[in-house]
């Protein structure tokens, strides 16, 4: 039995997946005056290079088979590096692709955070949202007793021991176990909107271009970290808690590069000017004596 406590949870956090990106979008239109476009391209873009795309590499690693299938497969290590790289390269070279294609006229630093609370607002409500809402509703069958009902109409061996372990998953599920699984969206976000502003800078200025490789880079650890927890070398908490430390070192990071960027009190009229300035700072501008 699931108790009722772990119930309301469940579609506390599941709701809160929802209305909480959606929130951030609205709420960042209306102060800034920002676009729409930027959010909802942030959308599309994790939906084809963060869900679909991605999964043409396991298809590959999976035809091929052999060795290199195994050692993805039973070492958990190699997993997460395979796996952080795979997020890293795709969903970072689709905000590179968005900011260079389909946003190349958003040329304010408000776009780039608009553009982060898009893609990873939509990956909240995929990852979270459903993944919550699939646990209630789950979890109103187990407690009707429809369990067995369930294995009872699938036929395929493979597929009743993957129900009996999500079911059994469910079932030993705490309120704990929620209210993290929500933290780590939040630091998740918080990774997102930072990683769009590091690609956002390496898009508009030559001598950032770095910054692409770099959010590349730190996308990667995000998976390391969770080794930490499958391994059992740290709690839930912890692993979370650590996770939330790094989404702040990142923040900070990509704070001061924010910080640089054109913004939308510049009047458009000036925009190209105020971007010219901001190559120079990397280049052959002297903050003290001028432009040389």
């Amino acid at each position: 039995m699931v108790s009722n406590s772990v119930l309301t949870v469940l579609i506390e956090v599941s709701a809160l997946s929802f209305i909480v990106p959606i929130a951030l979008i609205i709420l960042w239109k209306v102060k800034y005056k920002t676009s729409i476009v930027p959010s909802l391209v942030g959308i599309i873009i994790f939906i084809m290079f963060g869900i679909l795309l991605k999964i043409v590499p396991n298809i590959l690693i999976t035809a091929v088979g052999g060795p290199v299938l195994r050692l993805v497969q039973e070492n958990i290590w190699v997993y997460a590096i395979y796996s952080g790289l795979i997020a890293g390269i795709f969903e970072e070279t689709g905000r590179y692709i968005a900011f260079k294609v389909f946003l190349k006229e958003y040329n304010y630093r408000e776009n780039a955070i608009a553009y982060g609370f898009g893609h990873g607002g939509i990956e909240c409500i995929i990852v979270l949202g459903f993944t919550m809402l699939q646990n209630f509703m789950y979890a109103q069958l187990i407690n009707a007793g429809q369990a067995e009902e369930m294995y009872a109409s699938i036929t395929d061996k493979n597929s009743v021991d993957v129900l009996k372990e999500l079911l059994e998953s469910i079932v030993n599920m705490t309120v704990a176990d929620c209210v993290w699984a929500g933290v780590e969206r939040i630091s998740a976000i918080v990774l997102q909107v930072s990683f769009s502003i590091l690609v956002f800078q390496a898009v508009r200025i030559n001598e950032k271009r770095y910054l692409f490789i770099v959010a590349i880079a730190l996308h990667i650890v995000i998976d390391v970290f969770a080794v930490l927890y499958q391994q059992g070398i740290a709690s839930i908490a912890i692993t979370e808690i650590i996770i939330m430390v790094y989404a702040i070192a990142v923040a900070v990071f990509a704070r001061r590069i924010y910080a640089d960027m054109p913004t939308m009190k510049i009047k458009k009229a000036i925009n190209s000017q105020n971007w010219k300035y901001a190559r120079k700072k990397y280049s052959d501008y002297d903050n003290s004596d001028g432009e040389k």
